[in-house]
């Protein structure tokens, strides 16, 4: 049943509902007509592991080397997020001089977000994703322009990987620099060494040493040149803390070392069980919206994992054994060195016999030999950190470039149209619903007898009819019209199986509602019935059963017998329907309640009553005027009639109220103009489909 009053309200208001149907059509159909178009380009990055760098620098006898530059990041979403970090999109802009409507450079935020006003201007923008599966990612540049869009695409590869390049070098290419420019200074102290022993020399005249001299000197070079190598071990090792120092700064949840991982089998797990909630979020995002309670768990548990994977890297980095090791060579180093420094003092110490000049000539030697095998050391370094840089290259490269669209991807006609179709059907029910939900009038049988339990008595289902006035005197005894009123003479016959009613007041709750028409019609049925009936027209302010007739005068009527200015078998006219006779209301007078009031009218009904065999009362309207209730207690039983989608649940509460403290008792209800074919009183939908006055 529910469906049915779904349906039948569809019916009532189909006109709404079609309205917003074809609005919301036609608008998306224009809209998908003047909106710019939109063209995507895609191209694709692979993002491969490849060890051939590795090998060869192993083979080359530089595996430490080697095993540095391990570090870059193996997860997609990573590499997403850096791809859309803002030195990228602002290389890209400022490459192909993107620009916003206003002529401004396009803020890199809006090419990843355009916005409504982007989306719906054509503003380009970028989406980066991967292809399910495979370590592949795709650039989806999207523009008003398809050649623009590949374009775009391959710019946002181009500058993506030329800066992945750069970083992947960025450490390389530090310690180069600083190795270069400490090979320069020691140079230039070699130099200065070399330039002093040969002044020293000449200007001394020396030109040979003894074999003592010699293995002093000798000796004494040794411990200069352990002393040496023991400061470039020194400053290679305090290189490596700070390296490892830096490395250690550097990481984090985002980015965690291979070798921290490898080492750390908590922090391995961690950020193993980091990357399948992510992965697990991802895939619940297909199915849910990120406020989902299942979002927010997968969400809450991947910043559990990510506090305790900070908390693992800040012990690993307060306990690094690797920095401790170093600390504890550095110190044995150090130890060394002032052992070389005591023995080198002790061995000058004990060739302090030796001539001056000499000794000062040796010293001289023994540093210039040191500068140069700090030098020579430096070399070696630089060889190989350039041979590392030469090396190294980034885990990505362009695999597919963009291709220039050939068709649009936006809008397109049949979508936005069909879009526009759902959602019109989607505005044009809600319309009606909330059009009926603030509809207050009664519309069914059921409606009514949910506020006043009255005897539903018929339905007069709404018609057009031939003539000026709605009666049914020209129709057809077996026409479904003809039958909705022999129904009602019915139901008023049975009404008064206990007392006949033989004057029976008809009203309604305000104007219009049809009663006089329901009124006369219901005349006519029983008249054809055979019976005799008289129809008096007691709405004294607003008369209309002397139109209902064309034979019919107002010039003597109810008015004039009330009066005394005739007498009531003069007043009443027979009318064109075999049976039925008319009192009508005759001229307006000053003050109609009191006539109705009267106890002349009282008299005179019961008069007709004795003449007639039904008396049929037109009273005025019982929300309007009190003449009615009067009227009511008048006859023997009254009538209510109540026009479909016009008289309101508060009227029909009104009228209940009314009623029930004048003490009157309707016989019955009447439901006039129900329109079937909009579904209401669905169970009479035989009228809708057999009955049709041209």
């Amino acid at each position: 049943m529910e469906l049915l009053k779904v349906w039948a309200a569809l019916l009532r208001r189909k006109w709404l509902f079609l309205q917003a149907v074809v609005f919301f059509t036609a608008g998306a159909a224009v809209l998908s007509l003047v909106l710019p178009k939109r063209f995507e380009a895609a191209a694709k990055i692979s993002v491969e592991s490849s060890d051939a760098s590795l090998s060869i620098l192993s083979d080359m006898d530089l595996g430490e080397m080697a095993q540095s530059l391990v570090g870059a990041s193996d997860d997609l979403e990573t590499k997403i997020a850096l791809a859309q970090v803002r030195p990228v999109l602002e290389e890209v802009i400022w490459r192909l001089q993107l620009r916003d409507g206003d002529g401004e450079m396009l803020l890199p935020e809006k090419l990843l977000v355009p916005g409504i006003d982007g989306e719906i201007l054509a503003y380009p923008f970028i989406e980066i994703s991967t292809q399910q599966g495979t370590d592949i990612l795709i650039v989806l540049a999207t523009t008003n322009n398809p050649e623009l869009s590949a374009l775009l695409a391959d710019t946002v590869v181009d500058v993506y990987l030329s800066q992945s390049q750069d970083f992947a070098k960025k450490e390389t290419h530090d310690a180069l620099g600083f190795v270069t420019g400490e090979l320069g200074r020691l140079k230039g102290e070699f130099d200065t060494a070399l330039k002093t022993v040969a002044d020293a020399k000449a200007r001394e005249k020396v030109i040979d040493i003894d074999s003592e001299v010699k293995s002093a000197v000798a000796r004494v070079s040794e411990l200069l040149v352990a002393r040496g190598e023991a400061d470039a071990q020194i400053a290679d090792v305090r290189a490596q803390i700070r390296q490892q120092g830096v490395q250690n700064t550097e990481e984090s949840v985002d980015l965690v070392s291979p070798n921290s991982q490898s080492t750390n089998p908590l922090i391995r797990d961690l950020k193993r069980g980091i990357s399948e909630l992510l992965q697990k979020r991802a895939t619940e995002l297909l199915d849910k919206t990120p406020k989902h309670p299942d979002i927010a768990k997968l969400d809450s548990e991947v910043k559990s994992f990510e506090g305790q994977l900070t908390l693992a890297l800040r012990e690993q980095h307060d306990l690094d054994p690797e920095i401790t090791s170093l600390r504890v060579q550095l110190a044995g180093l150090i130890q060394r060195r002032e052992q070389i420094d005591v023995a080198a003092a002790a061995t000058i110490d004990e060739f302090a016999l030796y001539p001056d000049k000499m000794r000062q000539i040796a010293g001289l030697q023994l540093a210039a030999d040191a500068t140069e095998s700090i030098y020579k050391s430096l070399l070696e370094t630089q060889y190989q950190i350039a041979v590392a840089e030469a090396m190294t290259v980034s885990d990505m490269r362009s695999v597919e470039p963009a291709k220039a669209p050939d068709k649009q991807s936006a809008p397109k006609l049949i979508v936005y149209t069909i879009l526009g179709l759902f959602v019109g059907c989607a505005v044009g029910v809600g319309l009606v619903f909330l059009a009926e939900y603030v509809d207050d009038t009664v519309k069914t049988g059921e409606d009514i007898k949910e506020l006043w339990p009255l005897p539903l008595l018929g339905i007069v289902p709404l018609y057009k009819a031939k003539g000026k006035m709605a009666l049914i005197d020209a129709v057809p005894a077996t026409d479904p019209l003809f039958e909705a009123f022999r129904n009602i003479r019915n139901g008023v016959a049975f009404a008064g199986v206990d007392q006949a009613i033989n004057i029976l007041t008809v009203t309604s709750c305000v104007p219009g509602e049809g009663k006089s028409t329901v009124m006369t019609n219901l005349a006519i049925c029983i008249a054809q019935d055979g019976q005799r009936v008289v129809v008096v027209d007691c709405d004294l302010r607003r008369p209309t059963q002397h139109r209902m007739f064309p034979t019919l005068s107002n010039e003597r009527g109810l008015s004039t017998v009330l009066t005394n200015a005739c007498s009531v078998e003069d007043a009443v006219q027979a009318s064109p329907v075999e049976g039925l006779f008319v009192l009508t209301s005759g001229p307006v007078p000053a003050n109609p309640g009191r006539l109705v009031e009267s106890l002349r009218l009282r008299q005179m009904l019961q008069q007709l009553a004795g003449k007639y065999d039904v008396v049929l009362v037109d009273a005025p309207p019982l929300l309007v005027v009190g003449d009615a209730v009067a009227l009511a207690r008048s006859a023997k039983g009254m009538v209510l009639v109540v026009e479909s989608g016009k008289t309101t649940r508060r009227m029909i509460a009104d009228l209940r109220e009314r009623a029930e403290s004048a003490g009157v008792e309707p016989t019955g209800v009447i439901l006039n103009k129900v329109d079937v074919r909009s579904g209401q009183g669905h169970y009479y939908g035989y009228y809708a489909r057999h009955y049709k006055v041209a």
